[in-house]
């Protein structure tokens, strides 16, 4: 469990883990570790530390990657995250990432314009 902690410590930094247990399909006890961000400059760090092309693959695939309630979800591998690297991941093994974007109207796709747009704001400092 400490790999799987530093993995998420290498995303949340020293924000406070919640642990809770639950039960898998086949009865396996899982531990669950959950964080929360609420501090603005931190959740954008976490985003800044992501691969350019990573970036660029959540940007075009917002639509997707948005629900109802304004929540952009993000998935990053979690054997790289212990390795202090932020990587998008498909597979299973992952650190998942919920952002709320803060939209009025709230309404997914205001949501998607507003991330996109911190999305290039992000990249175009890096091309500074």
């Amino acid at each position: 469990m400490a790999k799987v902690e530093q993995a998420l410590r290498t995303v949340v930094g020293d924000a406070p883990i919640e642990r809770s247990g639950t039960e898998g399909h086949f009865g396996n006890a899982i531990e669950v570790l959950e964080s929360t961000l609420k501090d603005e400059r931190k959740i954008l760090s976490v985003l800044e530390r992501m691969a350019e092309e990573d970036i660029a693959e959540v940007g075009s695939s917002l639509e997707t990657r948005i629900d109802d309630a304004c929540q952009v979800f993000i998935r990053l591998d979690k054997q790289r995250a212990y390795l202090e690297e932020l990587r998008l991941s498909k597979g299973e093994d992952v650190v998942a990432v919920r952002i709320k974007v803060r939209a009025f109207p709230a309404k997914p796709d205001i949501a998607a314009e507003i991330m996109r747009d911190v999305l290039q704001e992000m990249t175009s400092r890096r091309g500074r």
